[in-house]
């Protein structure tokens, strides 16, 4: 079932680009990151974490990313109390299209094939397909005066994950979400998004309430993410150098299951907008919540139209331990530099 679902959505999505013979020029931008990740309170979170987005827009409305993200702690993790392992490598390929208006509509259509592969250094190796695709219903939203809505769409989602390196196992998930962002007064933004989705499990991907010892070969989940977001520029320097400060924070995310077990569904890691957190997850949650707040100042210098640098310090206060032993809120500094080359 899953194999014809695919090959008909990327069947349709050639057949629809063929329909366009409008002059093209492709287009594209790379990105590279370098952030740095300080110890938080009494969690030993050291990390590197490199990234590089190459975003290639290769014919009209049709668009594809390539990203690669690798993490390491930067002391030797010894699984000791209190500290967090993250040795990590994520290659991925995102094949995106845009539909245009659906039918007569004002509603925007698009969808998009992700294919991710997971790598944590400890003997096993996941790789996950990503299937969306989004109605936006934006242009039905009234704008007010003080608020609109830049985003309201309403998205189905498939994900198929398979054990590519060690024991044997597969999930299937389906989502359906609500995606929204919304434009408010002095420069602030606001993002919610909510999803309900169901979990199927076989082999090395079953759940277990440590507690009972009890597995379960599926589970229902509901998701929120909701950010407030702020940028604005304090210093312009001269023509090519500026100062802004930047903000992001709320809940990242506040999920809750049918099941009380430990799991880290491939959803969450993808959607939440801190790639990488202090948060030590453990134990048996049925009911539980991240929180942060990320102020960050940035000096961004543009050597052309085309090429840019920036260098970034933040700090991230959030709380350490998810749920009913939410606590011990601590800062964790961060910093680092990036490239942008636009062509």
């Amino acid at each position: 079932m899953k194999k014809i679902f695919l090959k008909t959505l990327i069947g349709s999505l050639l057949l629809t680009s063929a329909m366009y013979a409008d002059d093209f020029v492709p287009n594209g931008s790379l990105g590279i990151t370098q952030t740095f990740y300080g110890n938080a309170g009494k969690y030993k979170t050291e990390s590197s974490h490199p990234s590089a987005v190459l975003s290639y827009n290769f014919a009209k409305d049709w668009n594809i990313s390539l990203q690669w993200d690798r993490v390491w702690n930067m002391y030797d993790y010894n699984g000791g109390e209190n500290q967090q392992n993250n040795n990590f490598s994520g290659p991925k390929a995102t094949l995106s299209y845009n539909h245009g208006l659906l039918g007569d509509s004002k509603i925007k259509w698009t969808s998009s094939l992700m294919v991710e592969n997971e790598a944590e250094f400890t003997g096993t190796n996941q790789t996950y397909v990503f299937a969306q695709t989004a109605f936006d219903f934006v242009d039905y939203i009234p704008k007010g005066e003080y608020i609109k809505a830049t985003q309201v769409a309403i998205s189905p989602m498939y994900i198929y994950g398979w054990q590519t390196k060690g024991p044997s196992g597969h999930v299937n998930t389906g989502i359906l979400s609500l995606l929204t962002n919304w434009q408010l007064p002095a420069d602030f933004t606001f993002t919610f998004n909510a999803y309900a989705f169901r979990e199927w499990y076989t082999g090395s991907f079953e759940i277990e309430n440590q507690t009972t010892g009890t597995n379960y070969n599926s589970a229902n989940y509901f998701m929120v993410l909701a950010w407030l977001g702020y940028s604005k520029e304090l210093y312009k320097f001269n023509d090519q150098t500026s100062l802004a400060f930047n903000f992001t924070g709320g809940f990242d995310p506040y999920i809750s299951s049918n099941r009380s077990a430990a799991w880290d569904p491939f959803i969450v890691g993808n959607q939440i907008y801190e790639w990488l957190g202090p948060a030590v997850d453990s134990g048996n949650n049925k009911s539980t919540y991240s929180i942060f707040a990320l102020p960050q100042l940035e000096v961004t210098y543009n050597y052309s139209d085309d090429l840019s640098f920036s260098v970034f310090a933040q700090v991230k206060y959030s709380n350490q331990v998810w749920g009913s032993t939410e606590k011990d809120w601590k800062l964790q500094p961060q910093g680092g530099v990036s490239m942008t080359y636009d062509f």
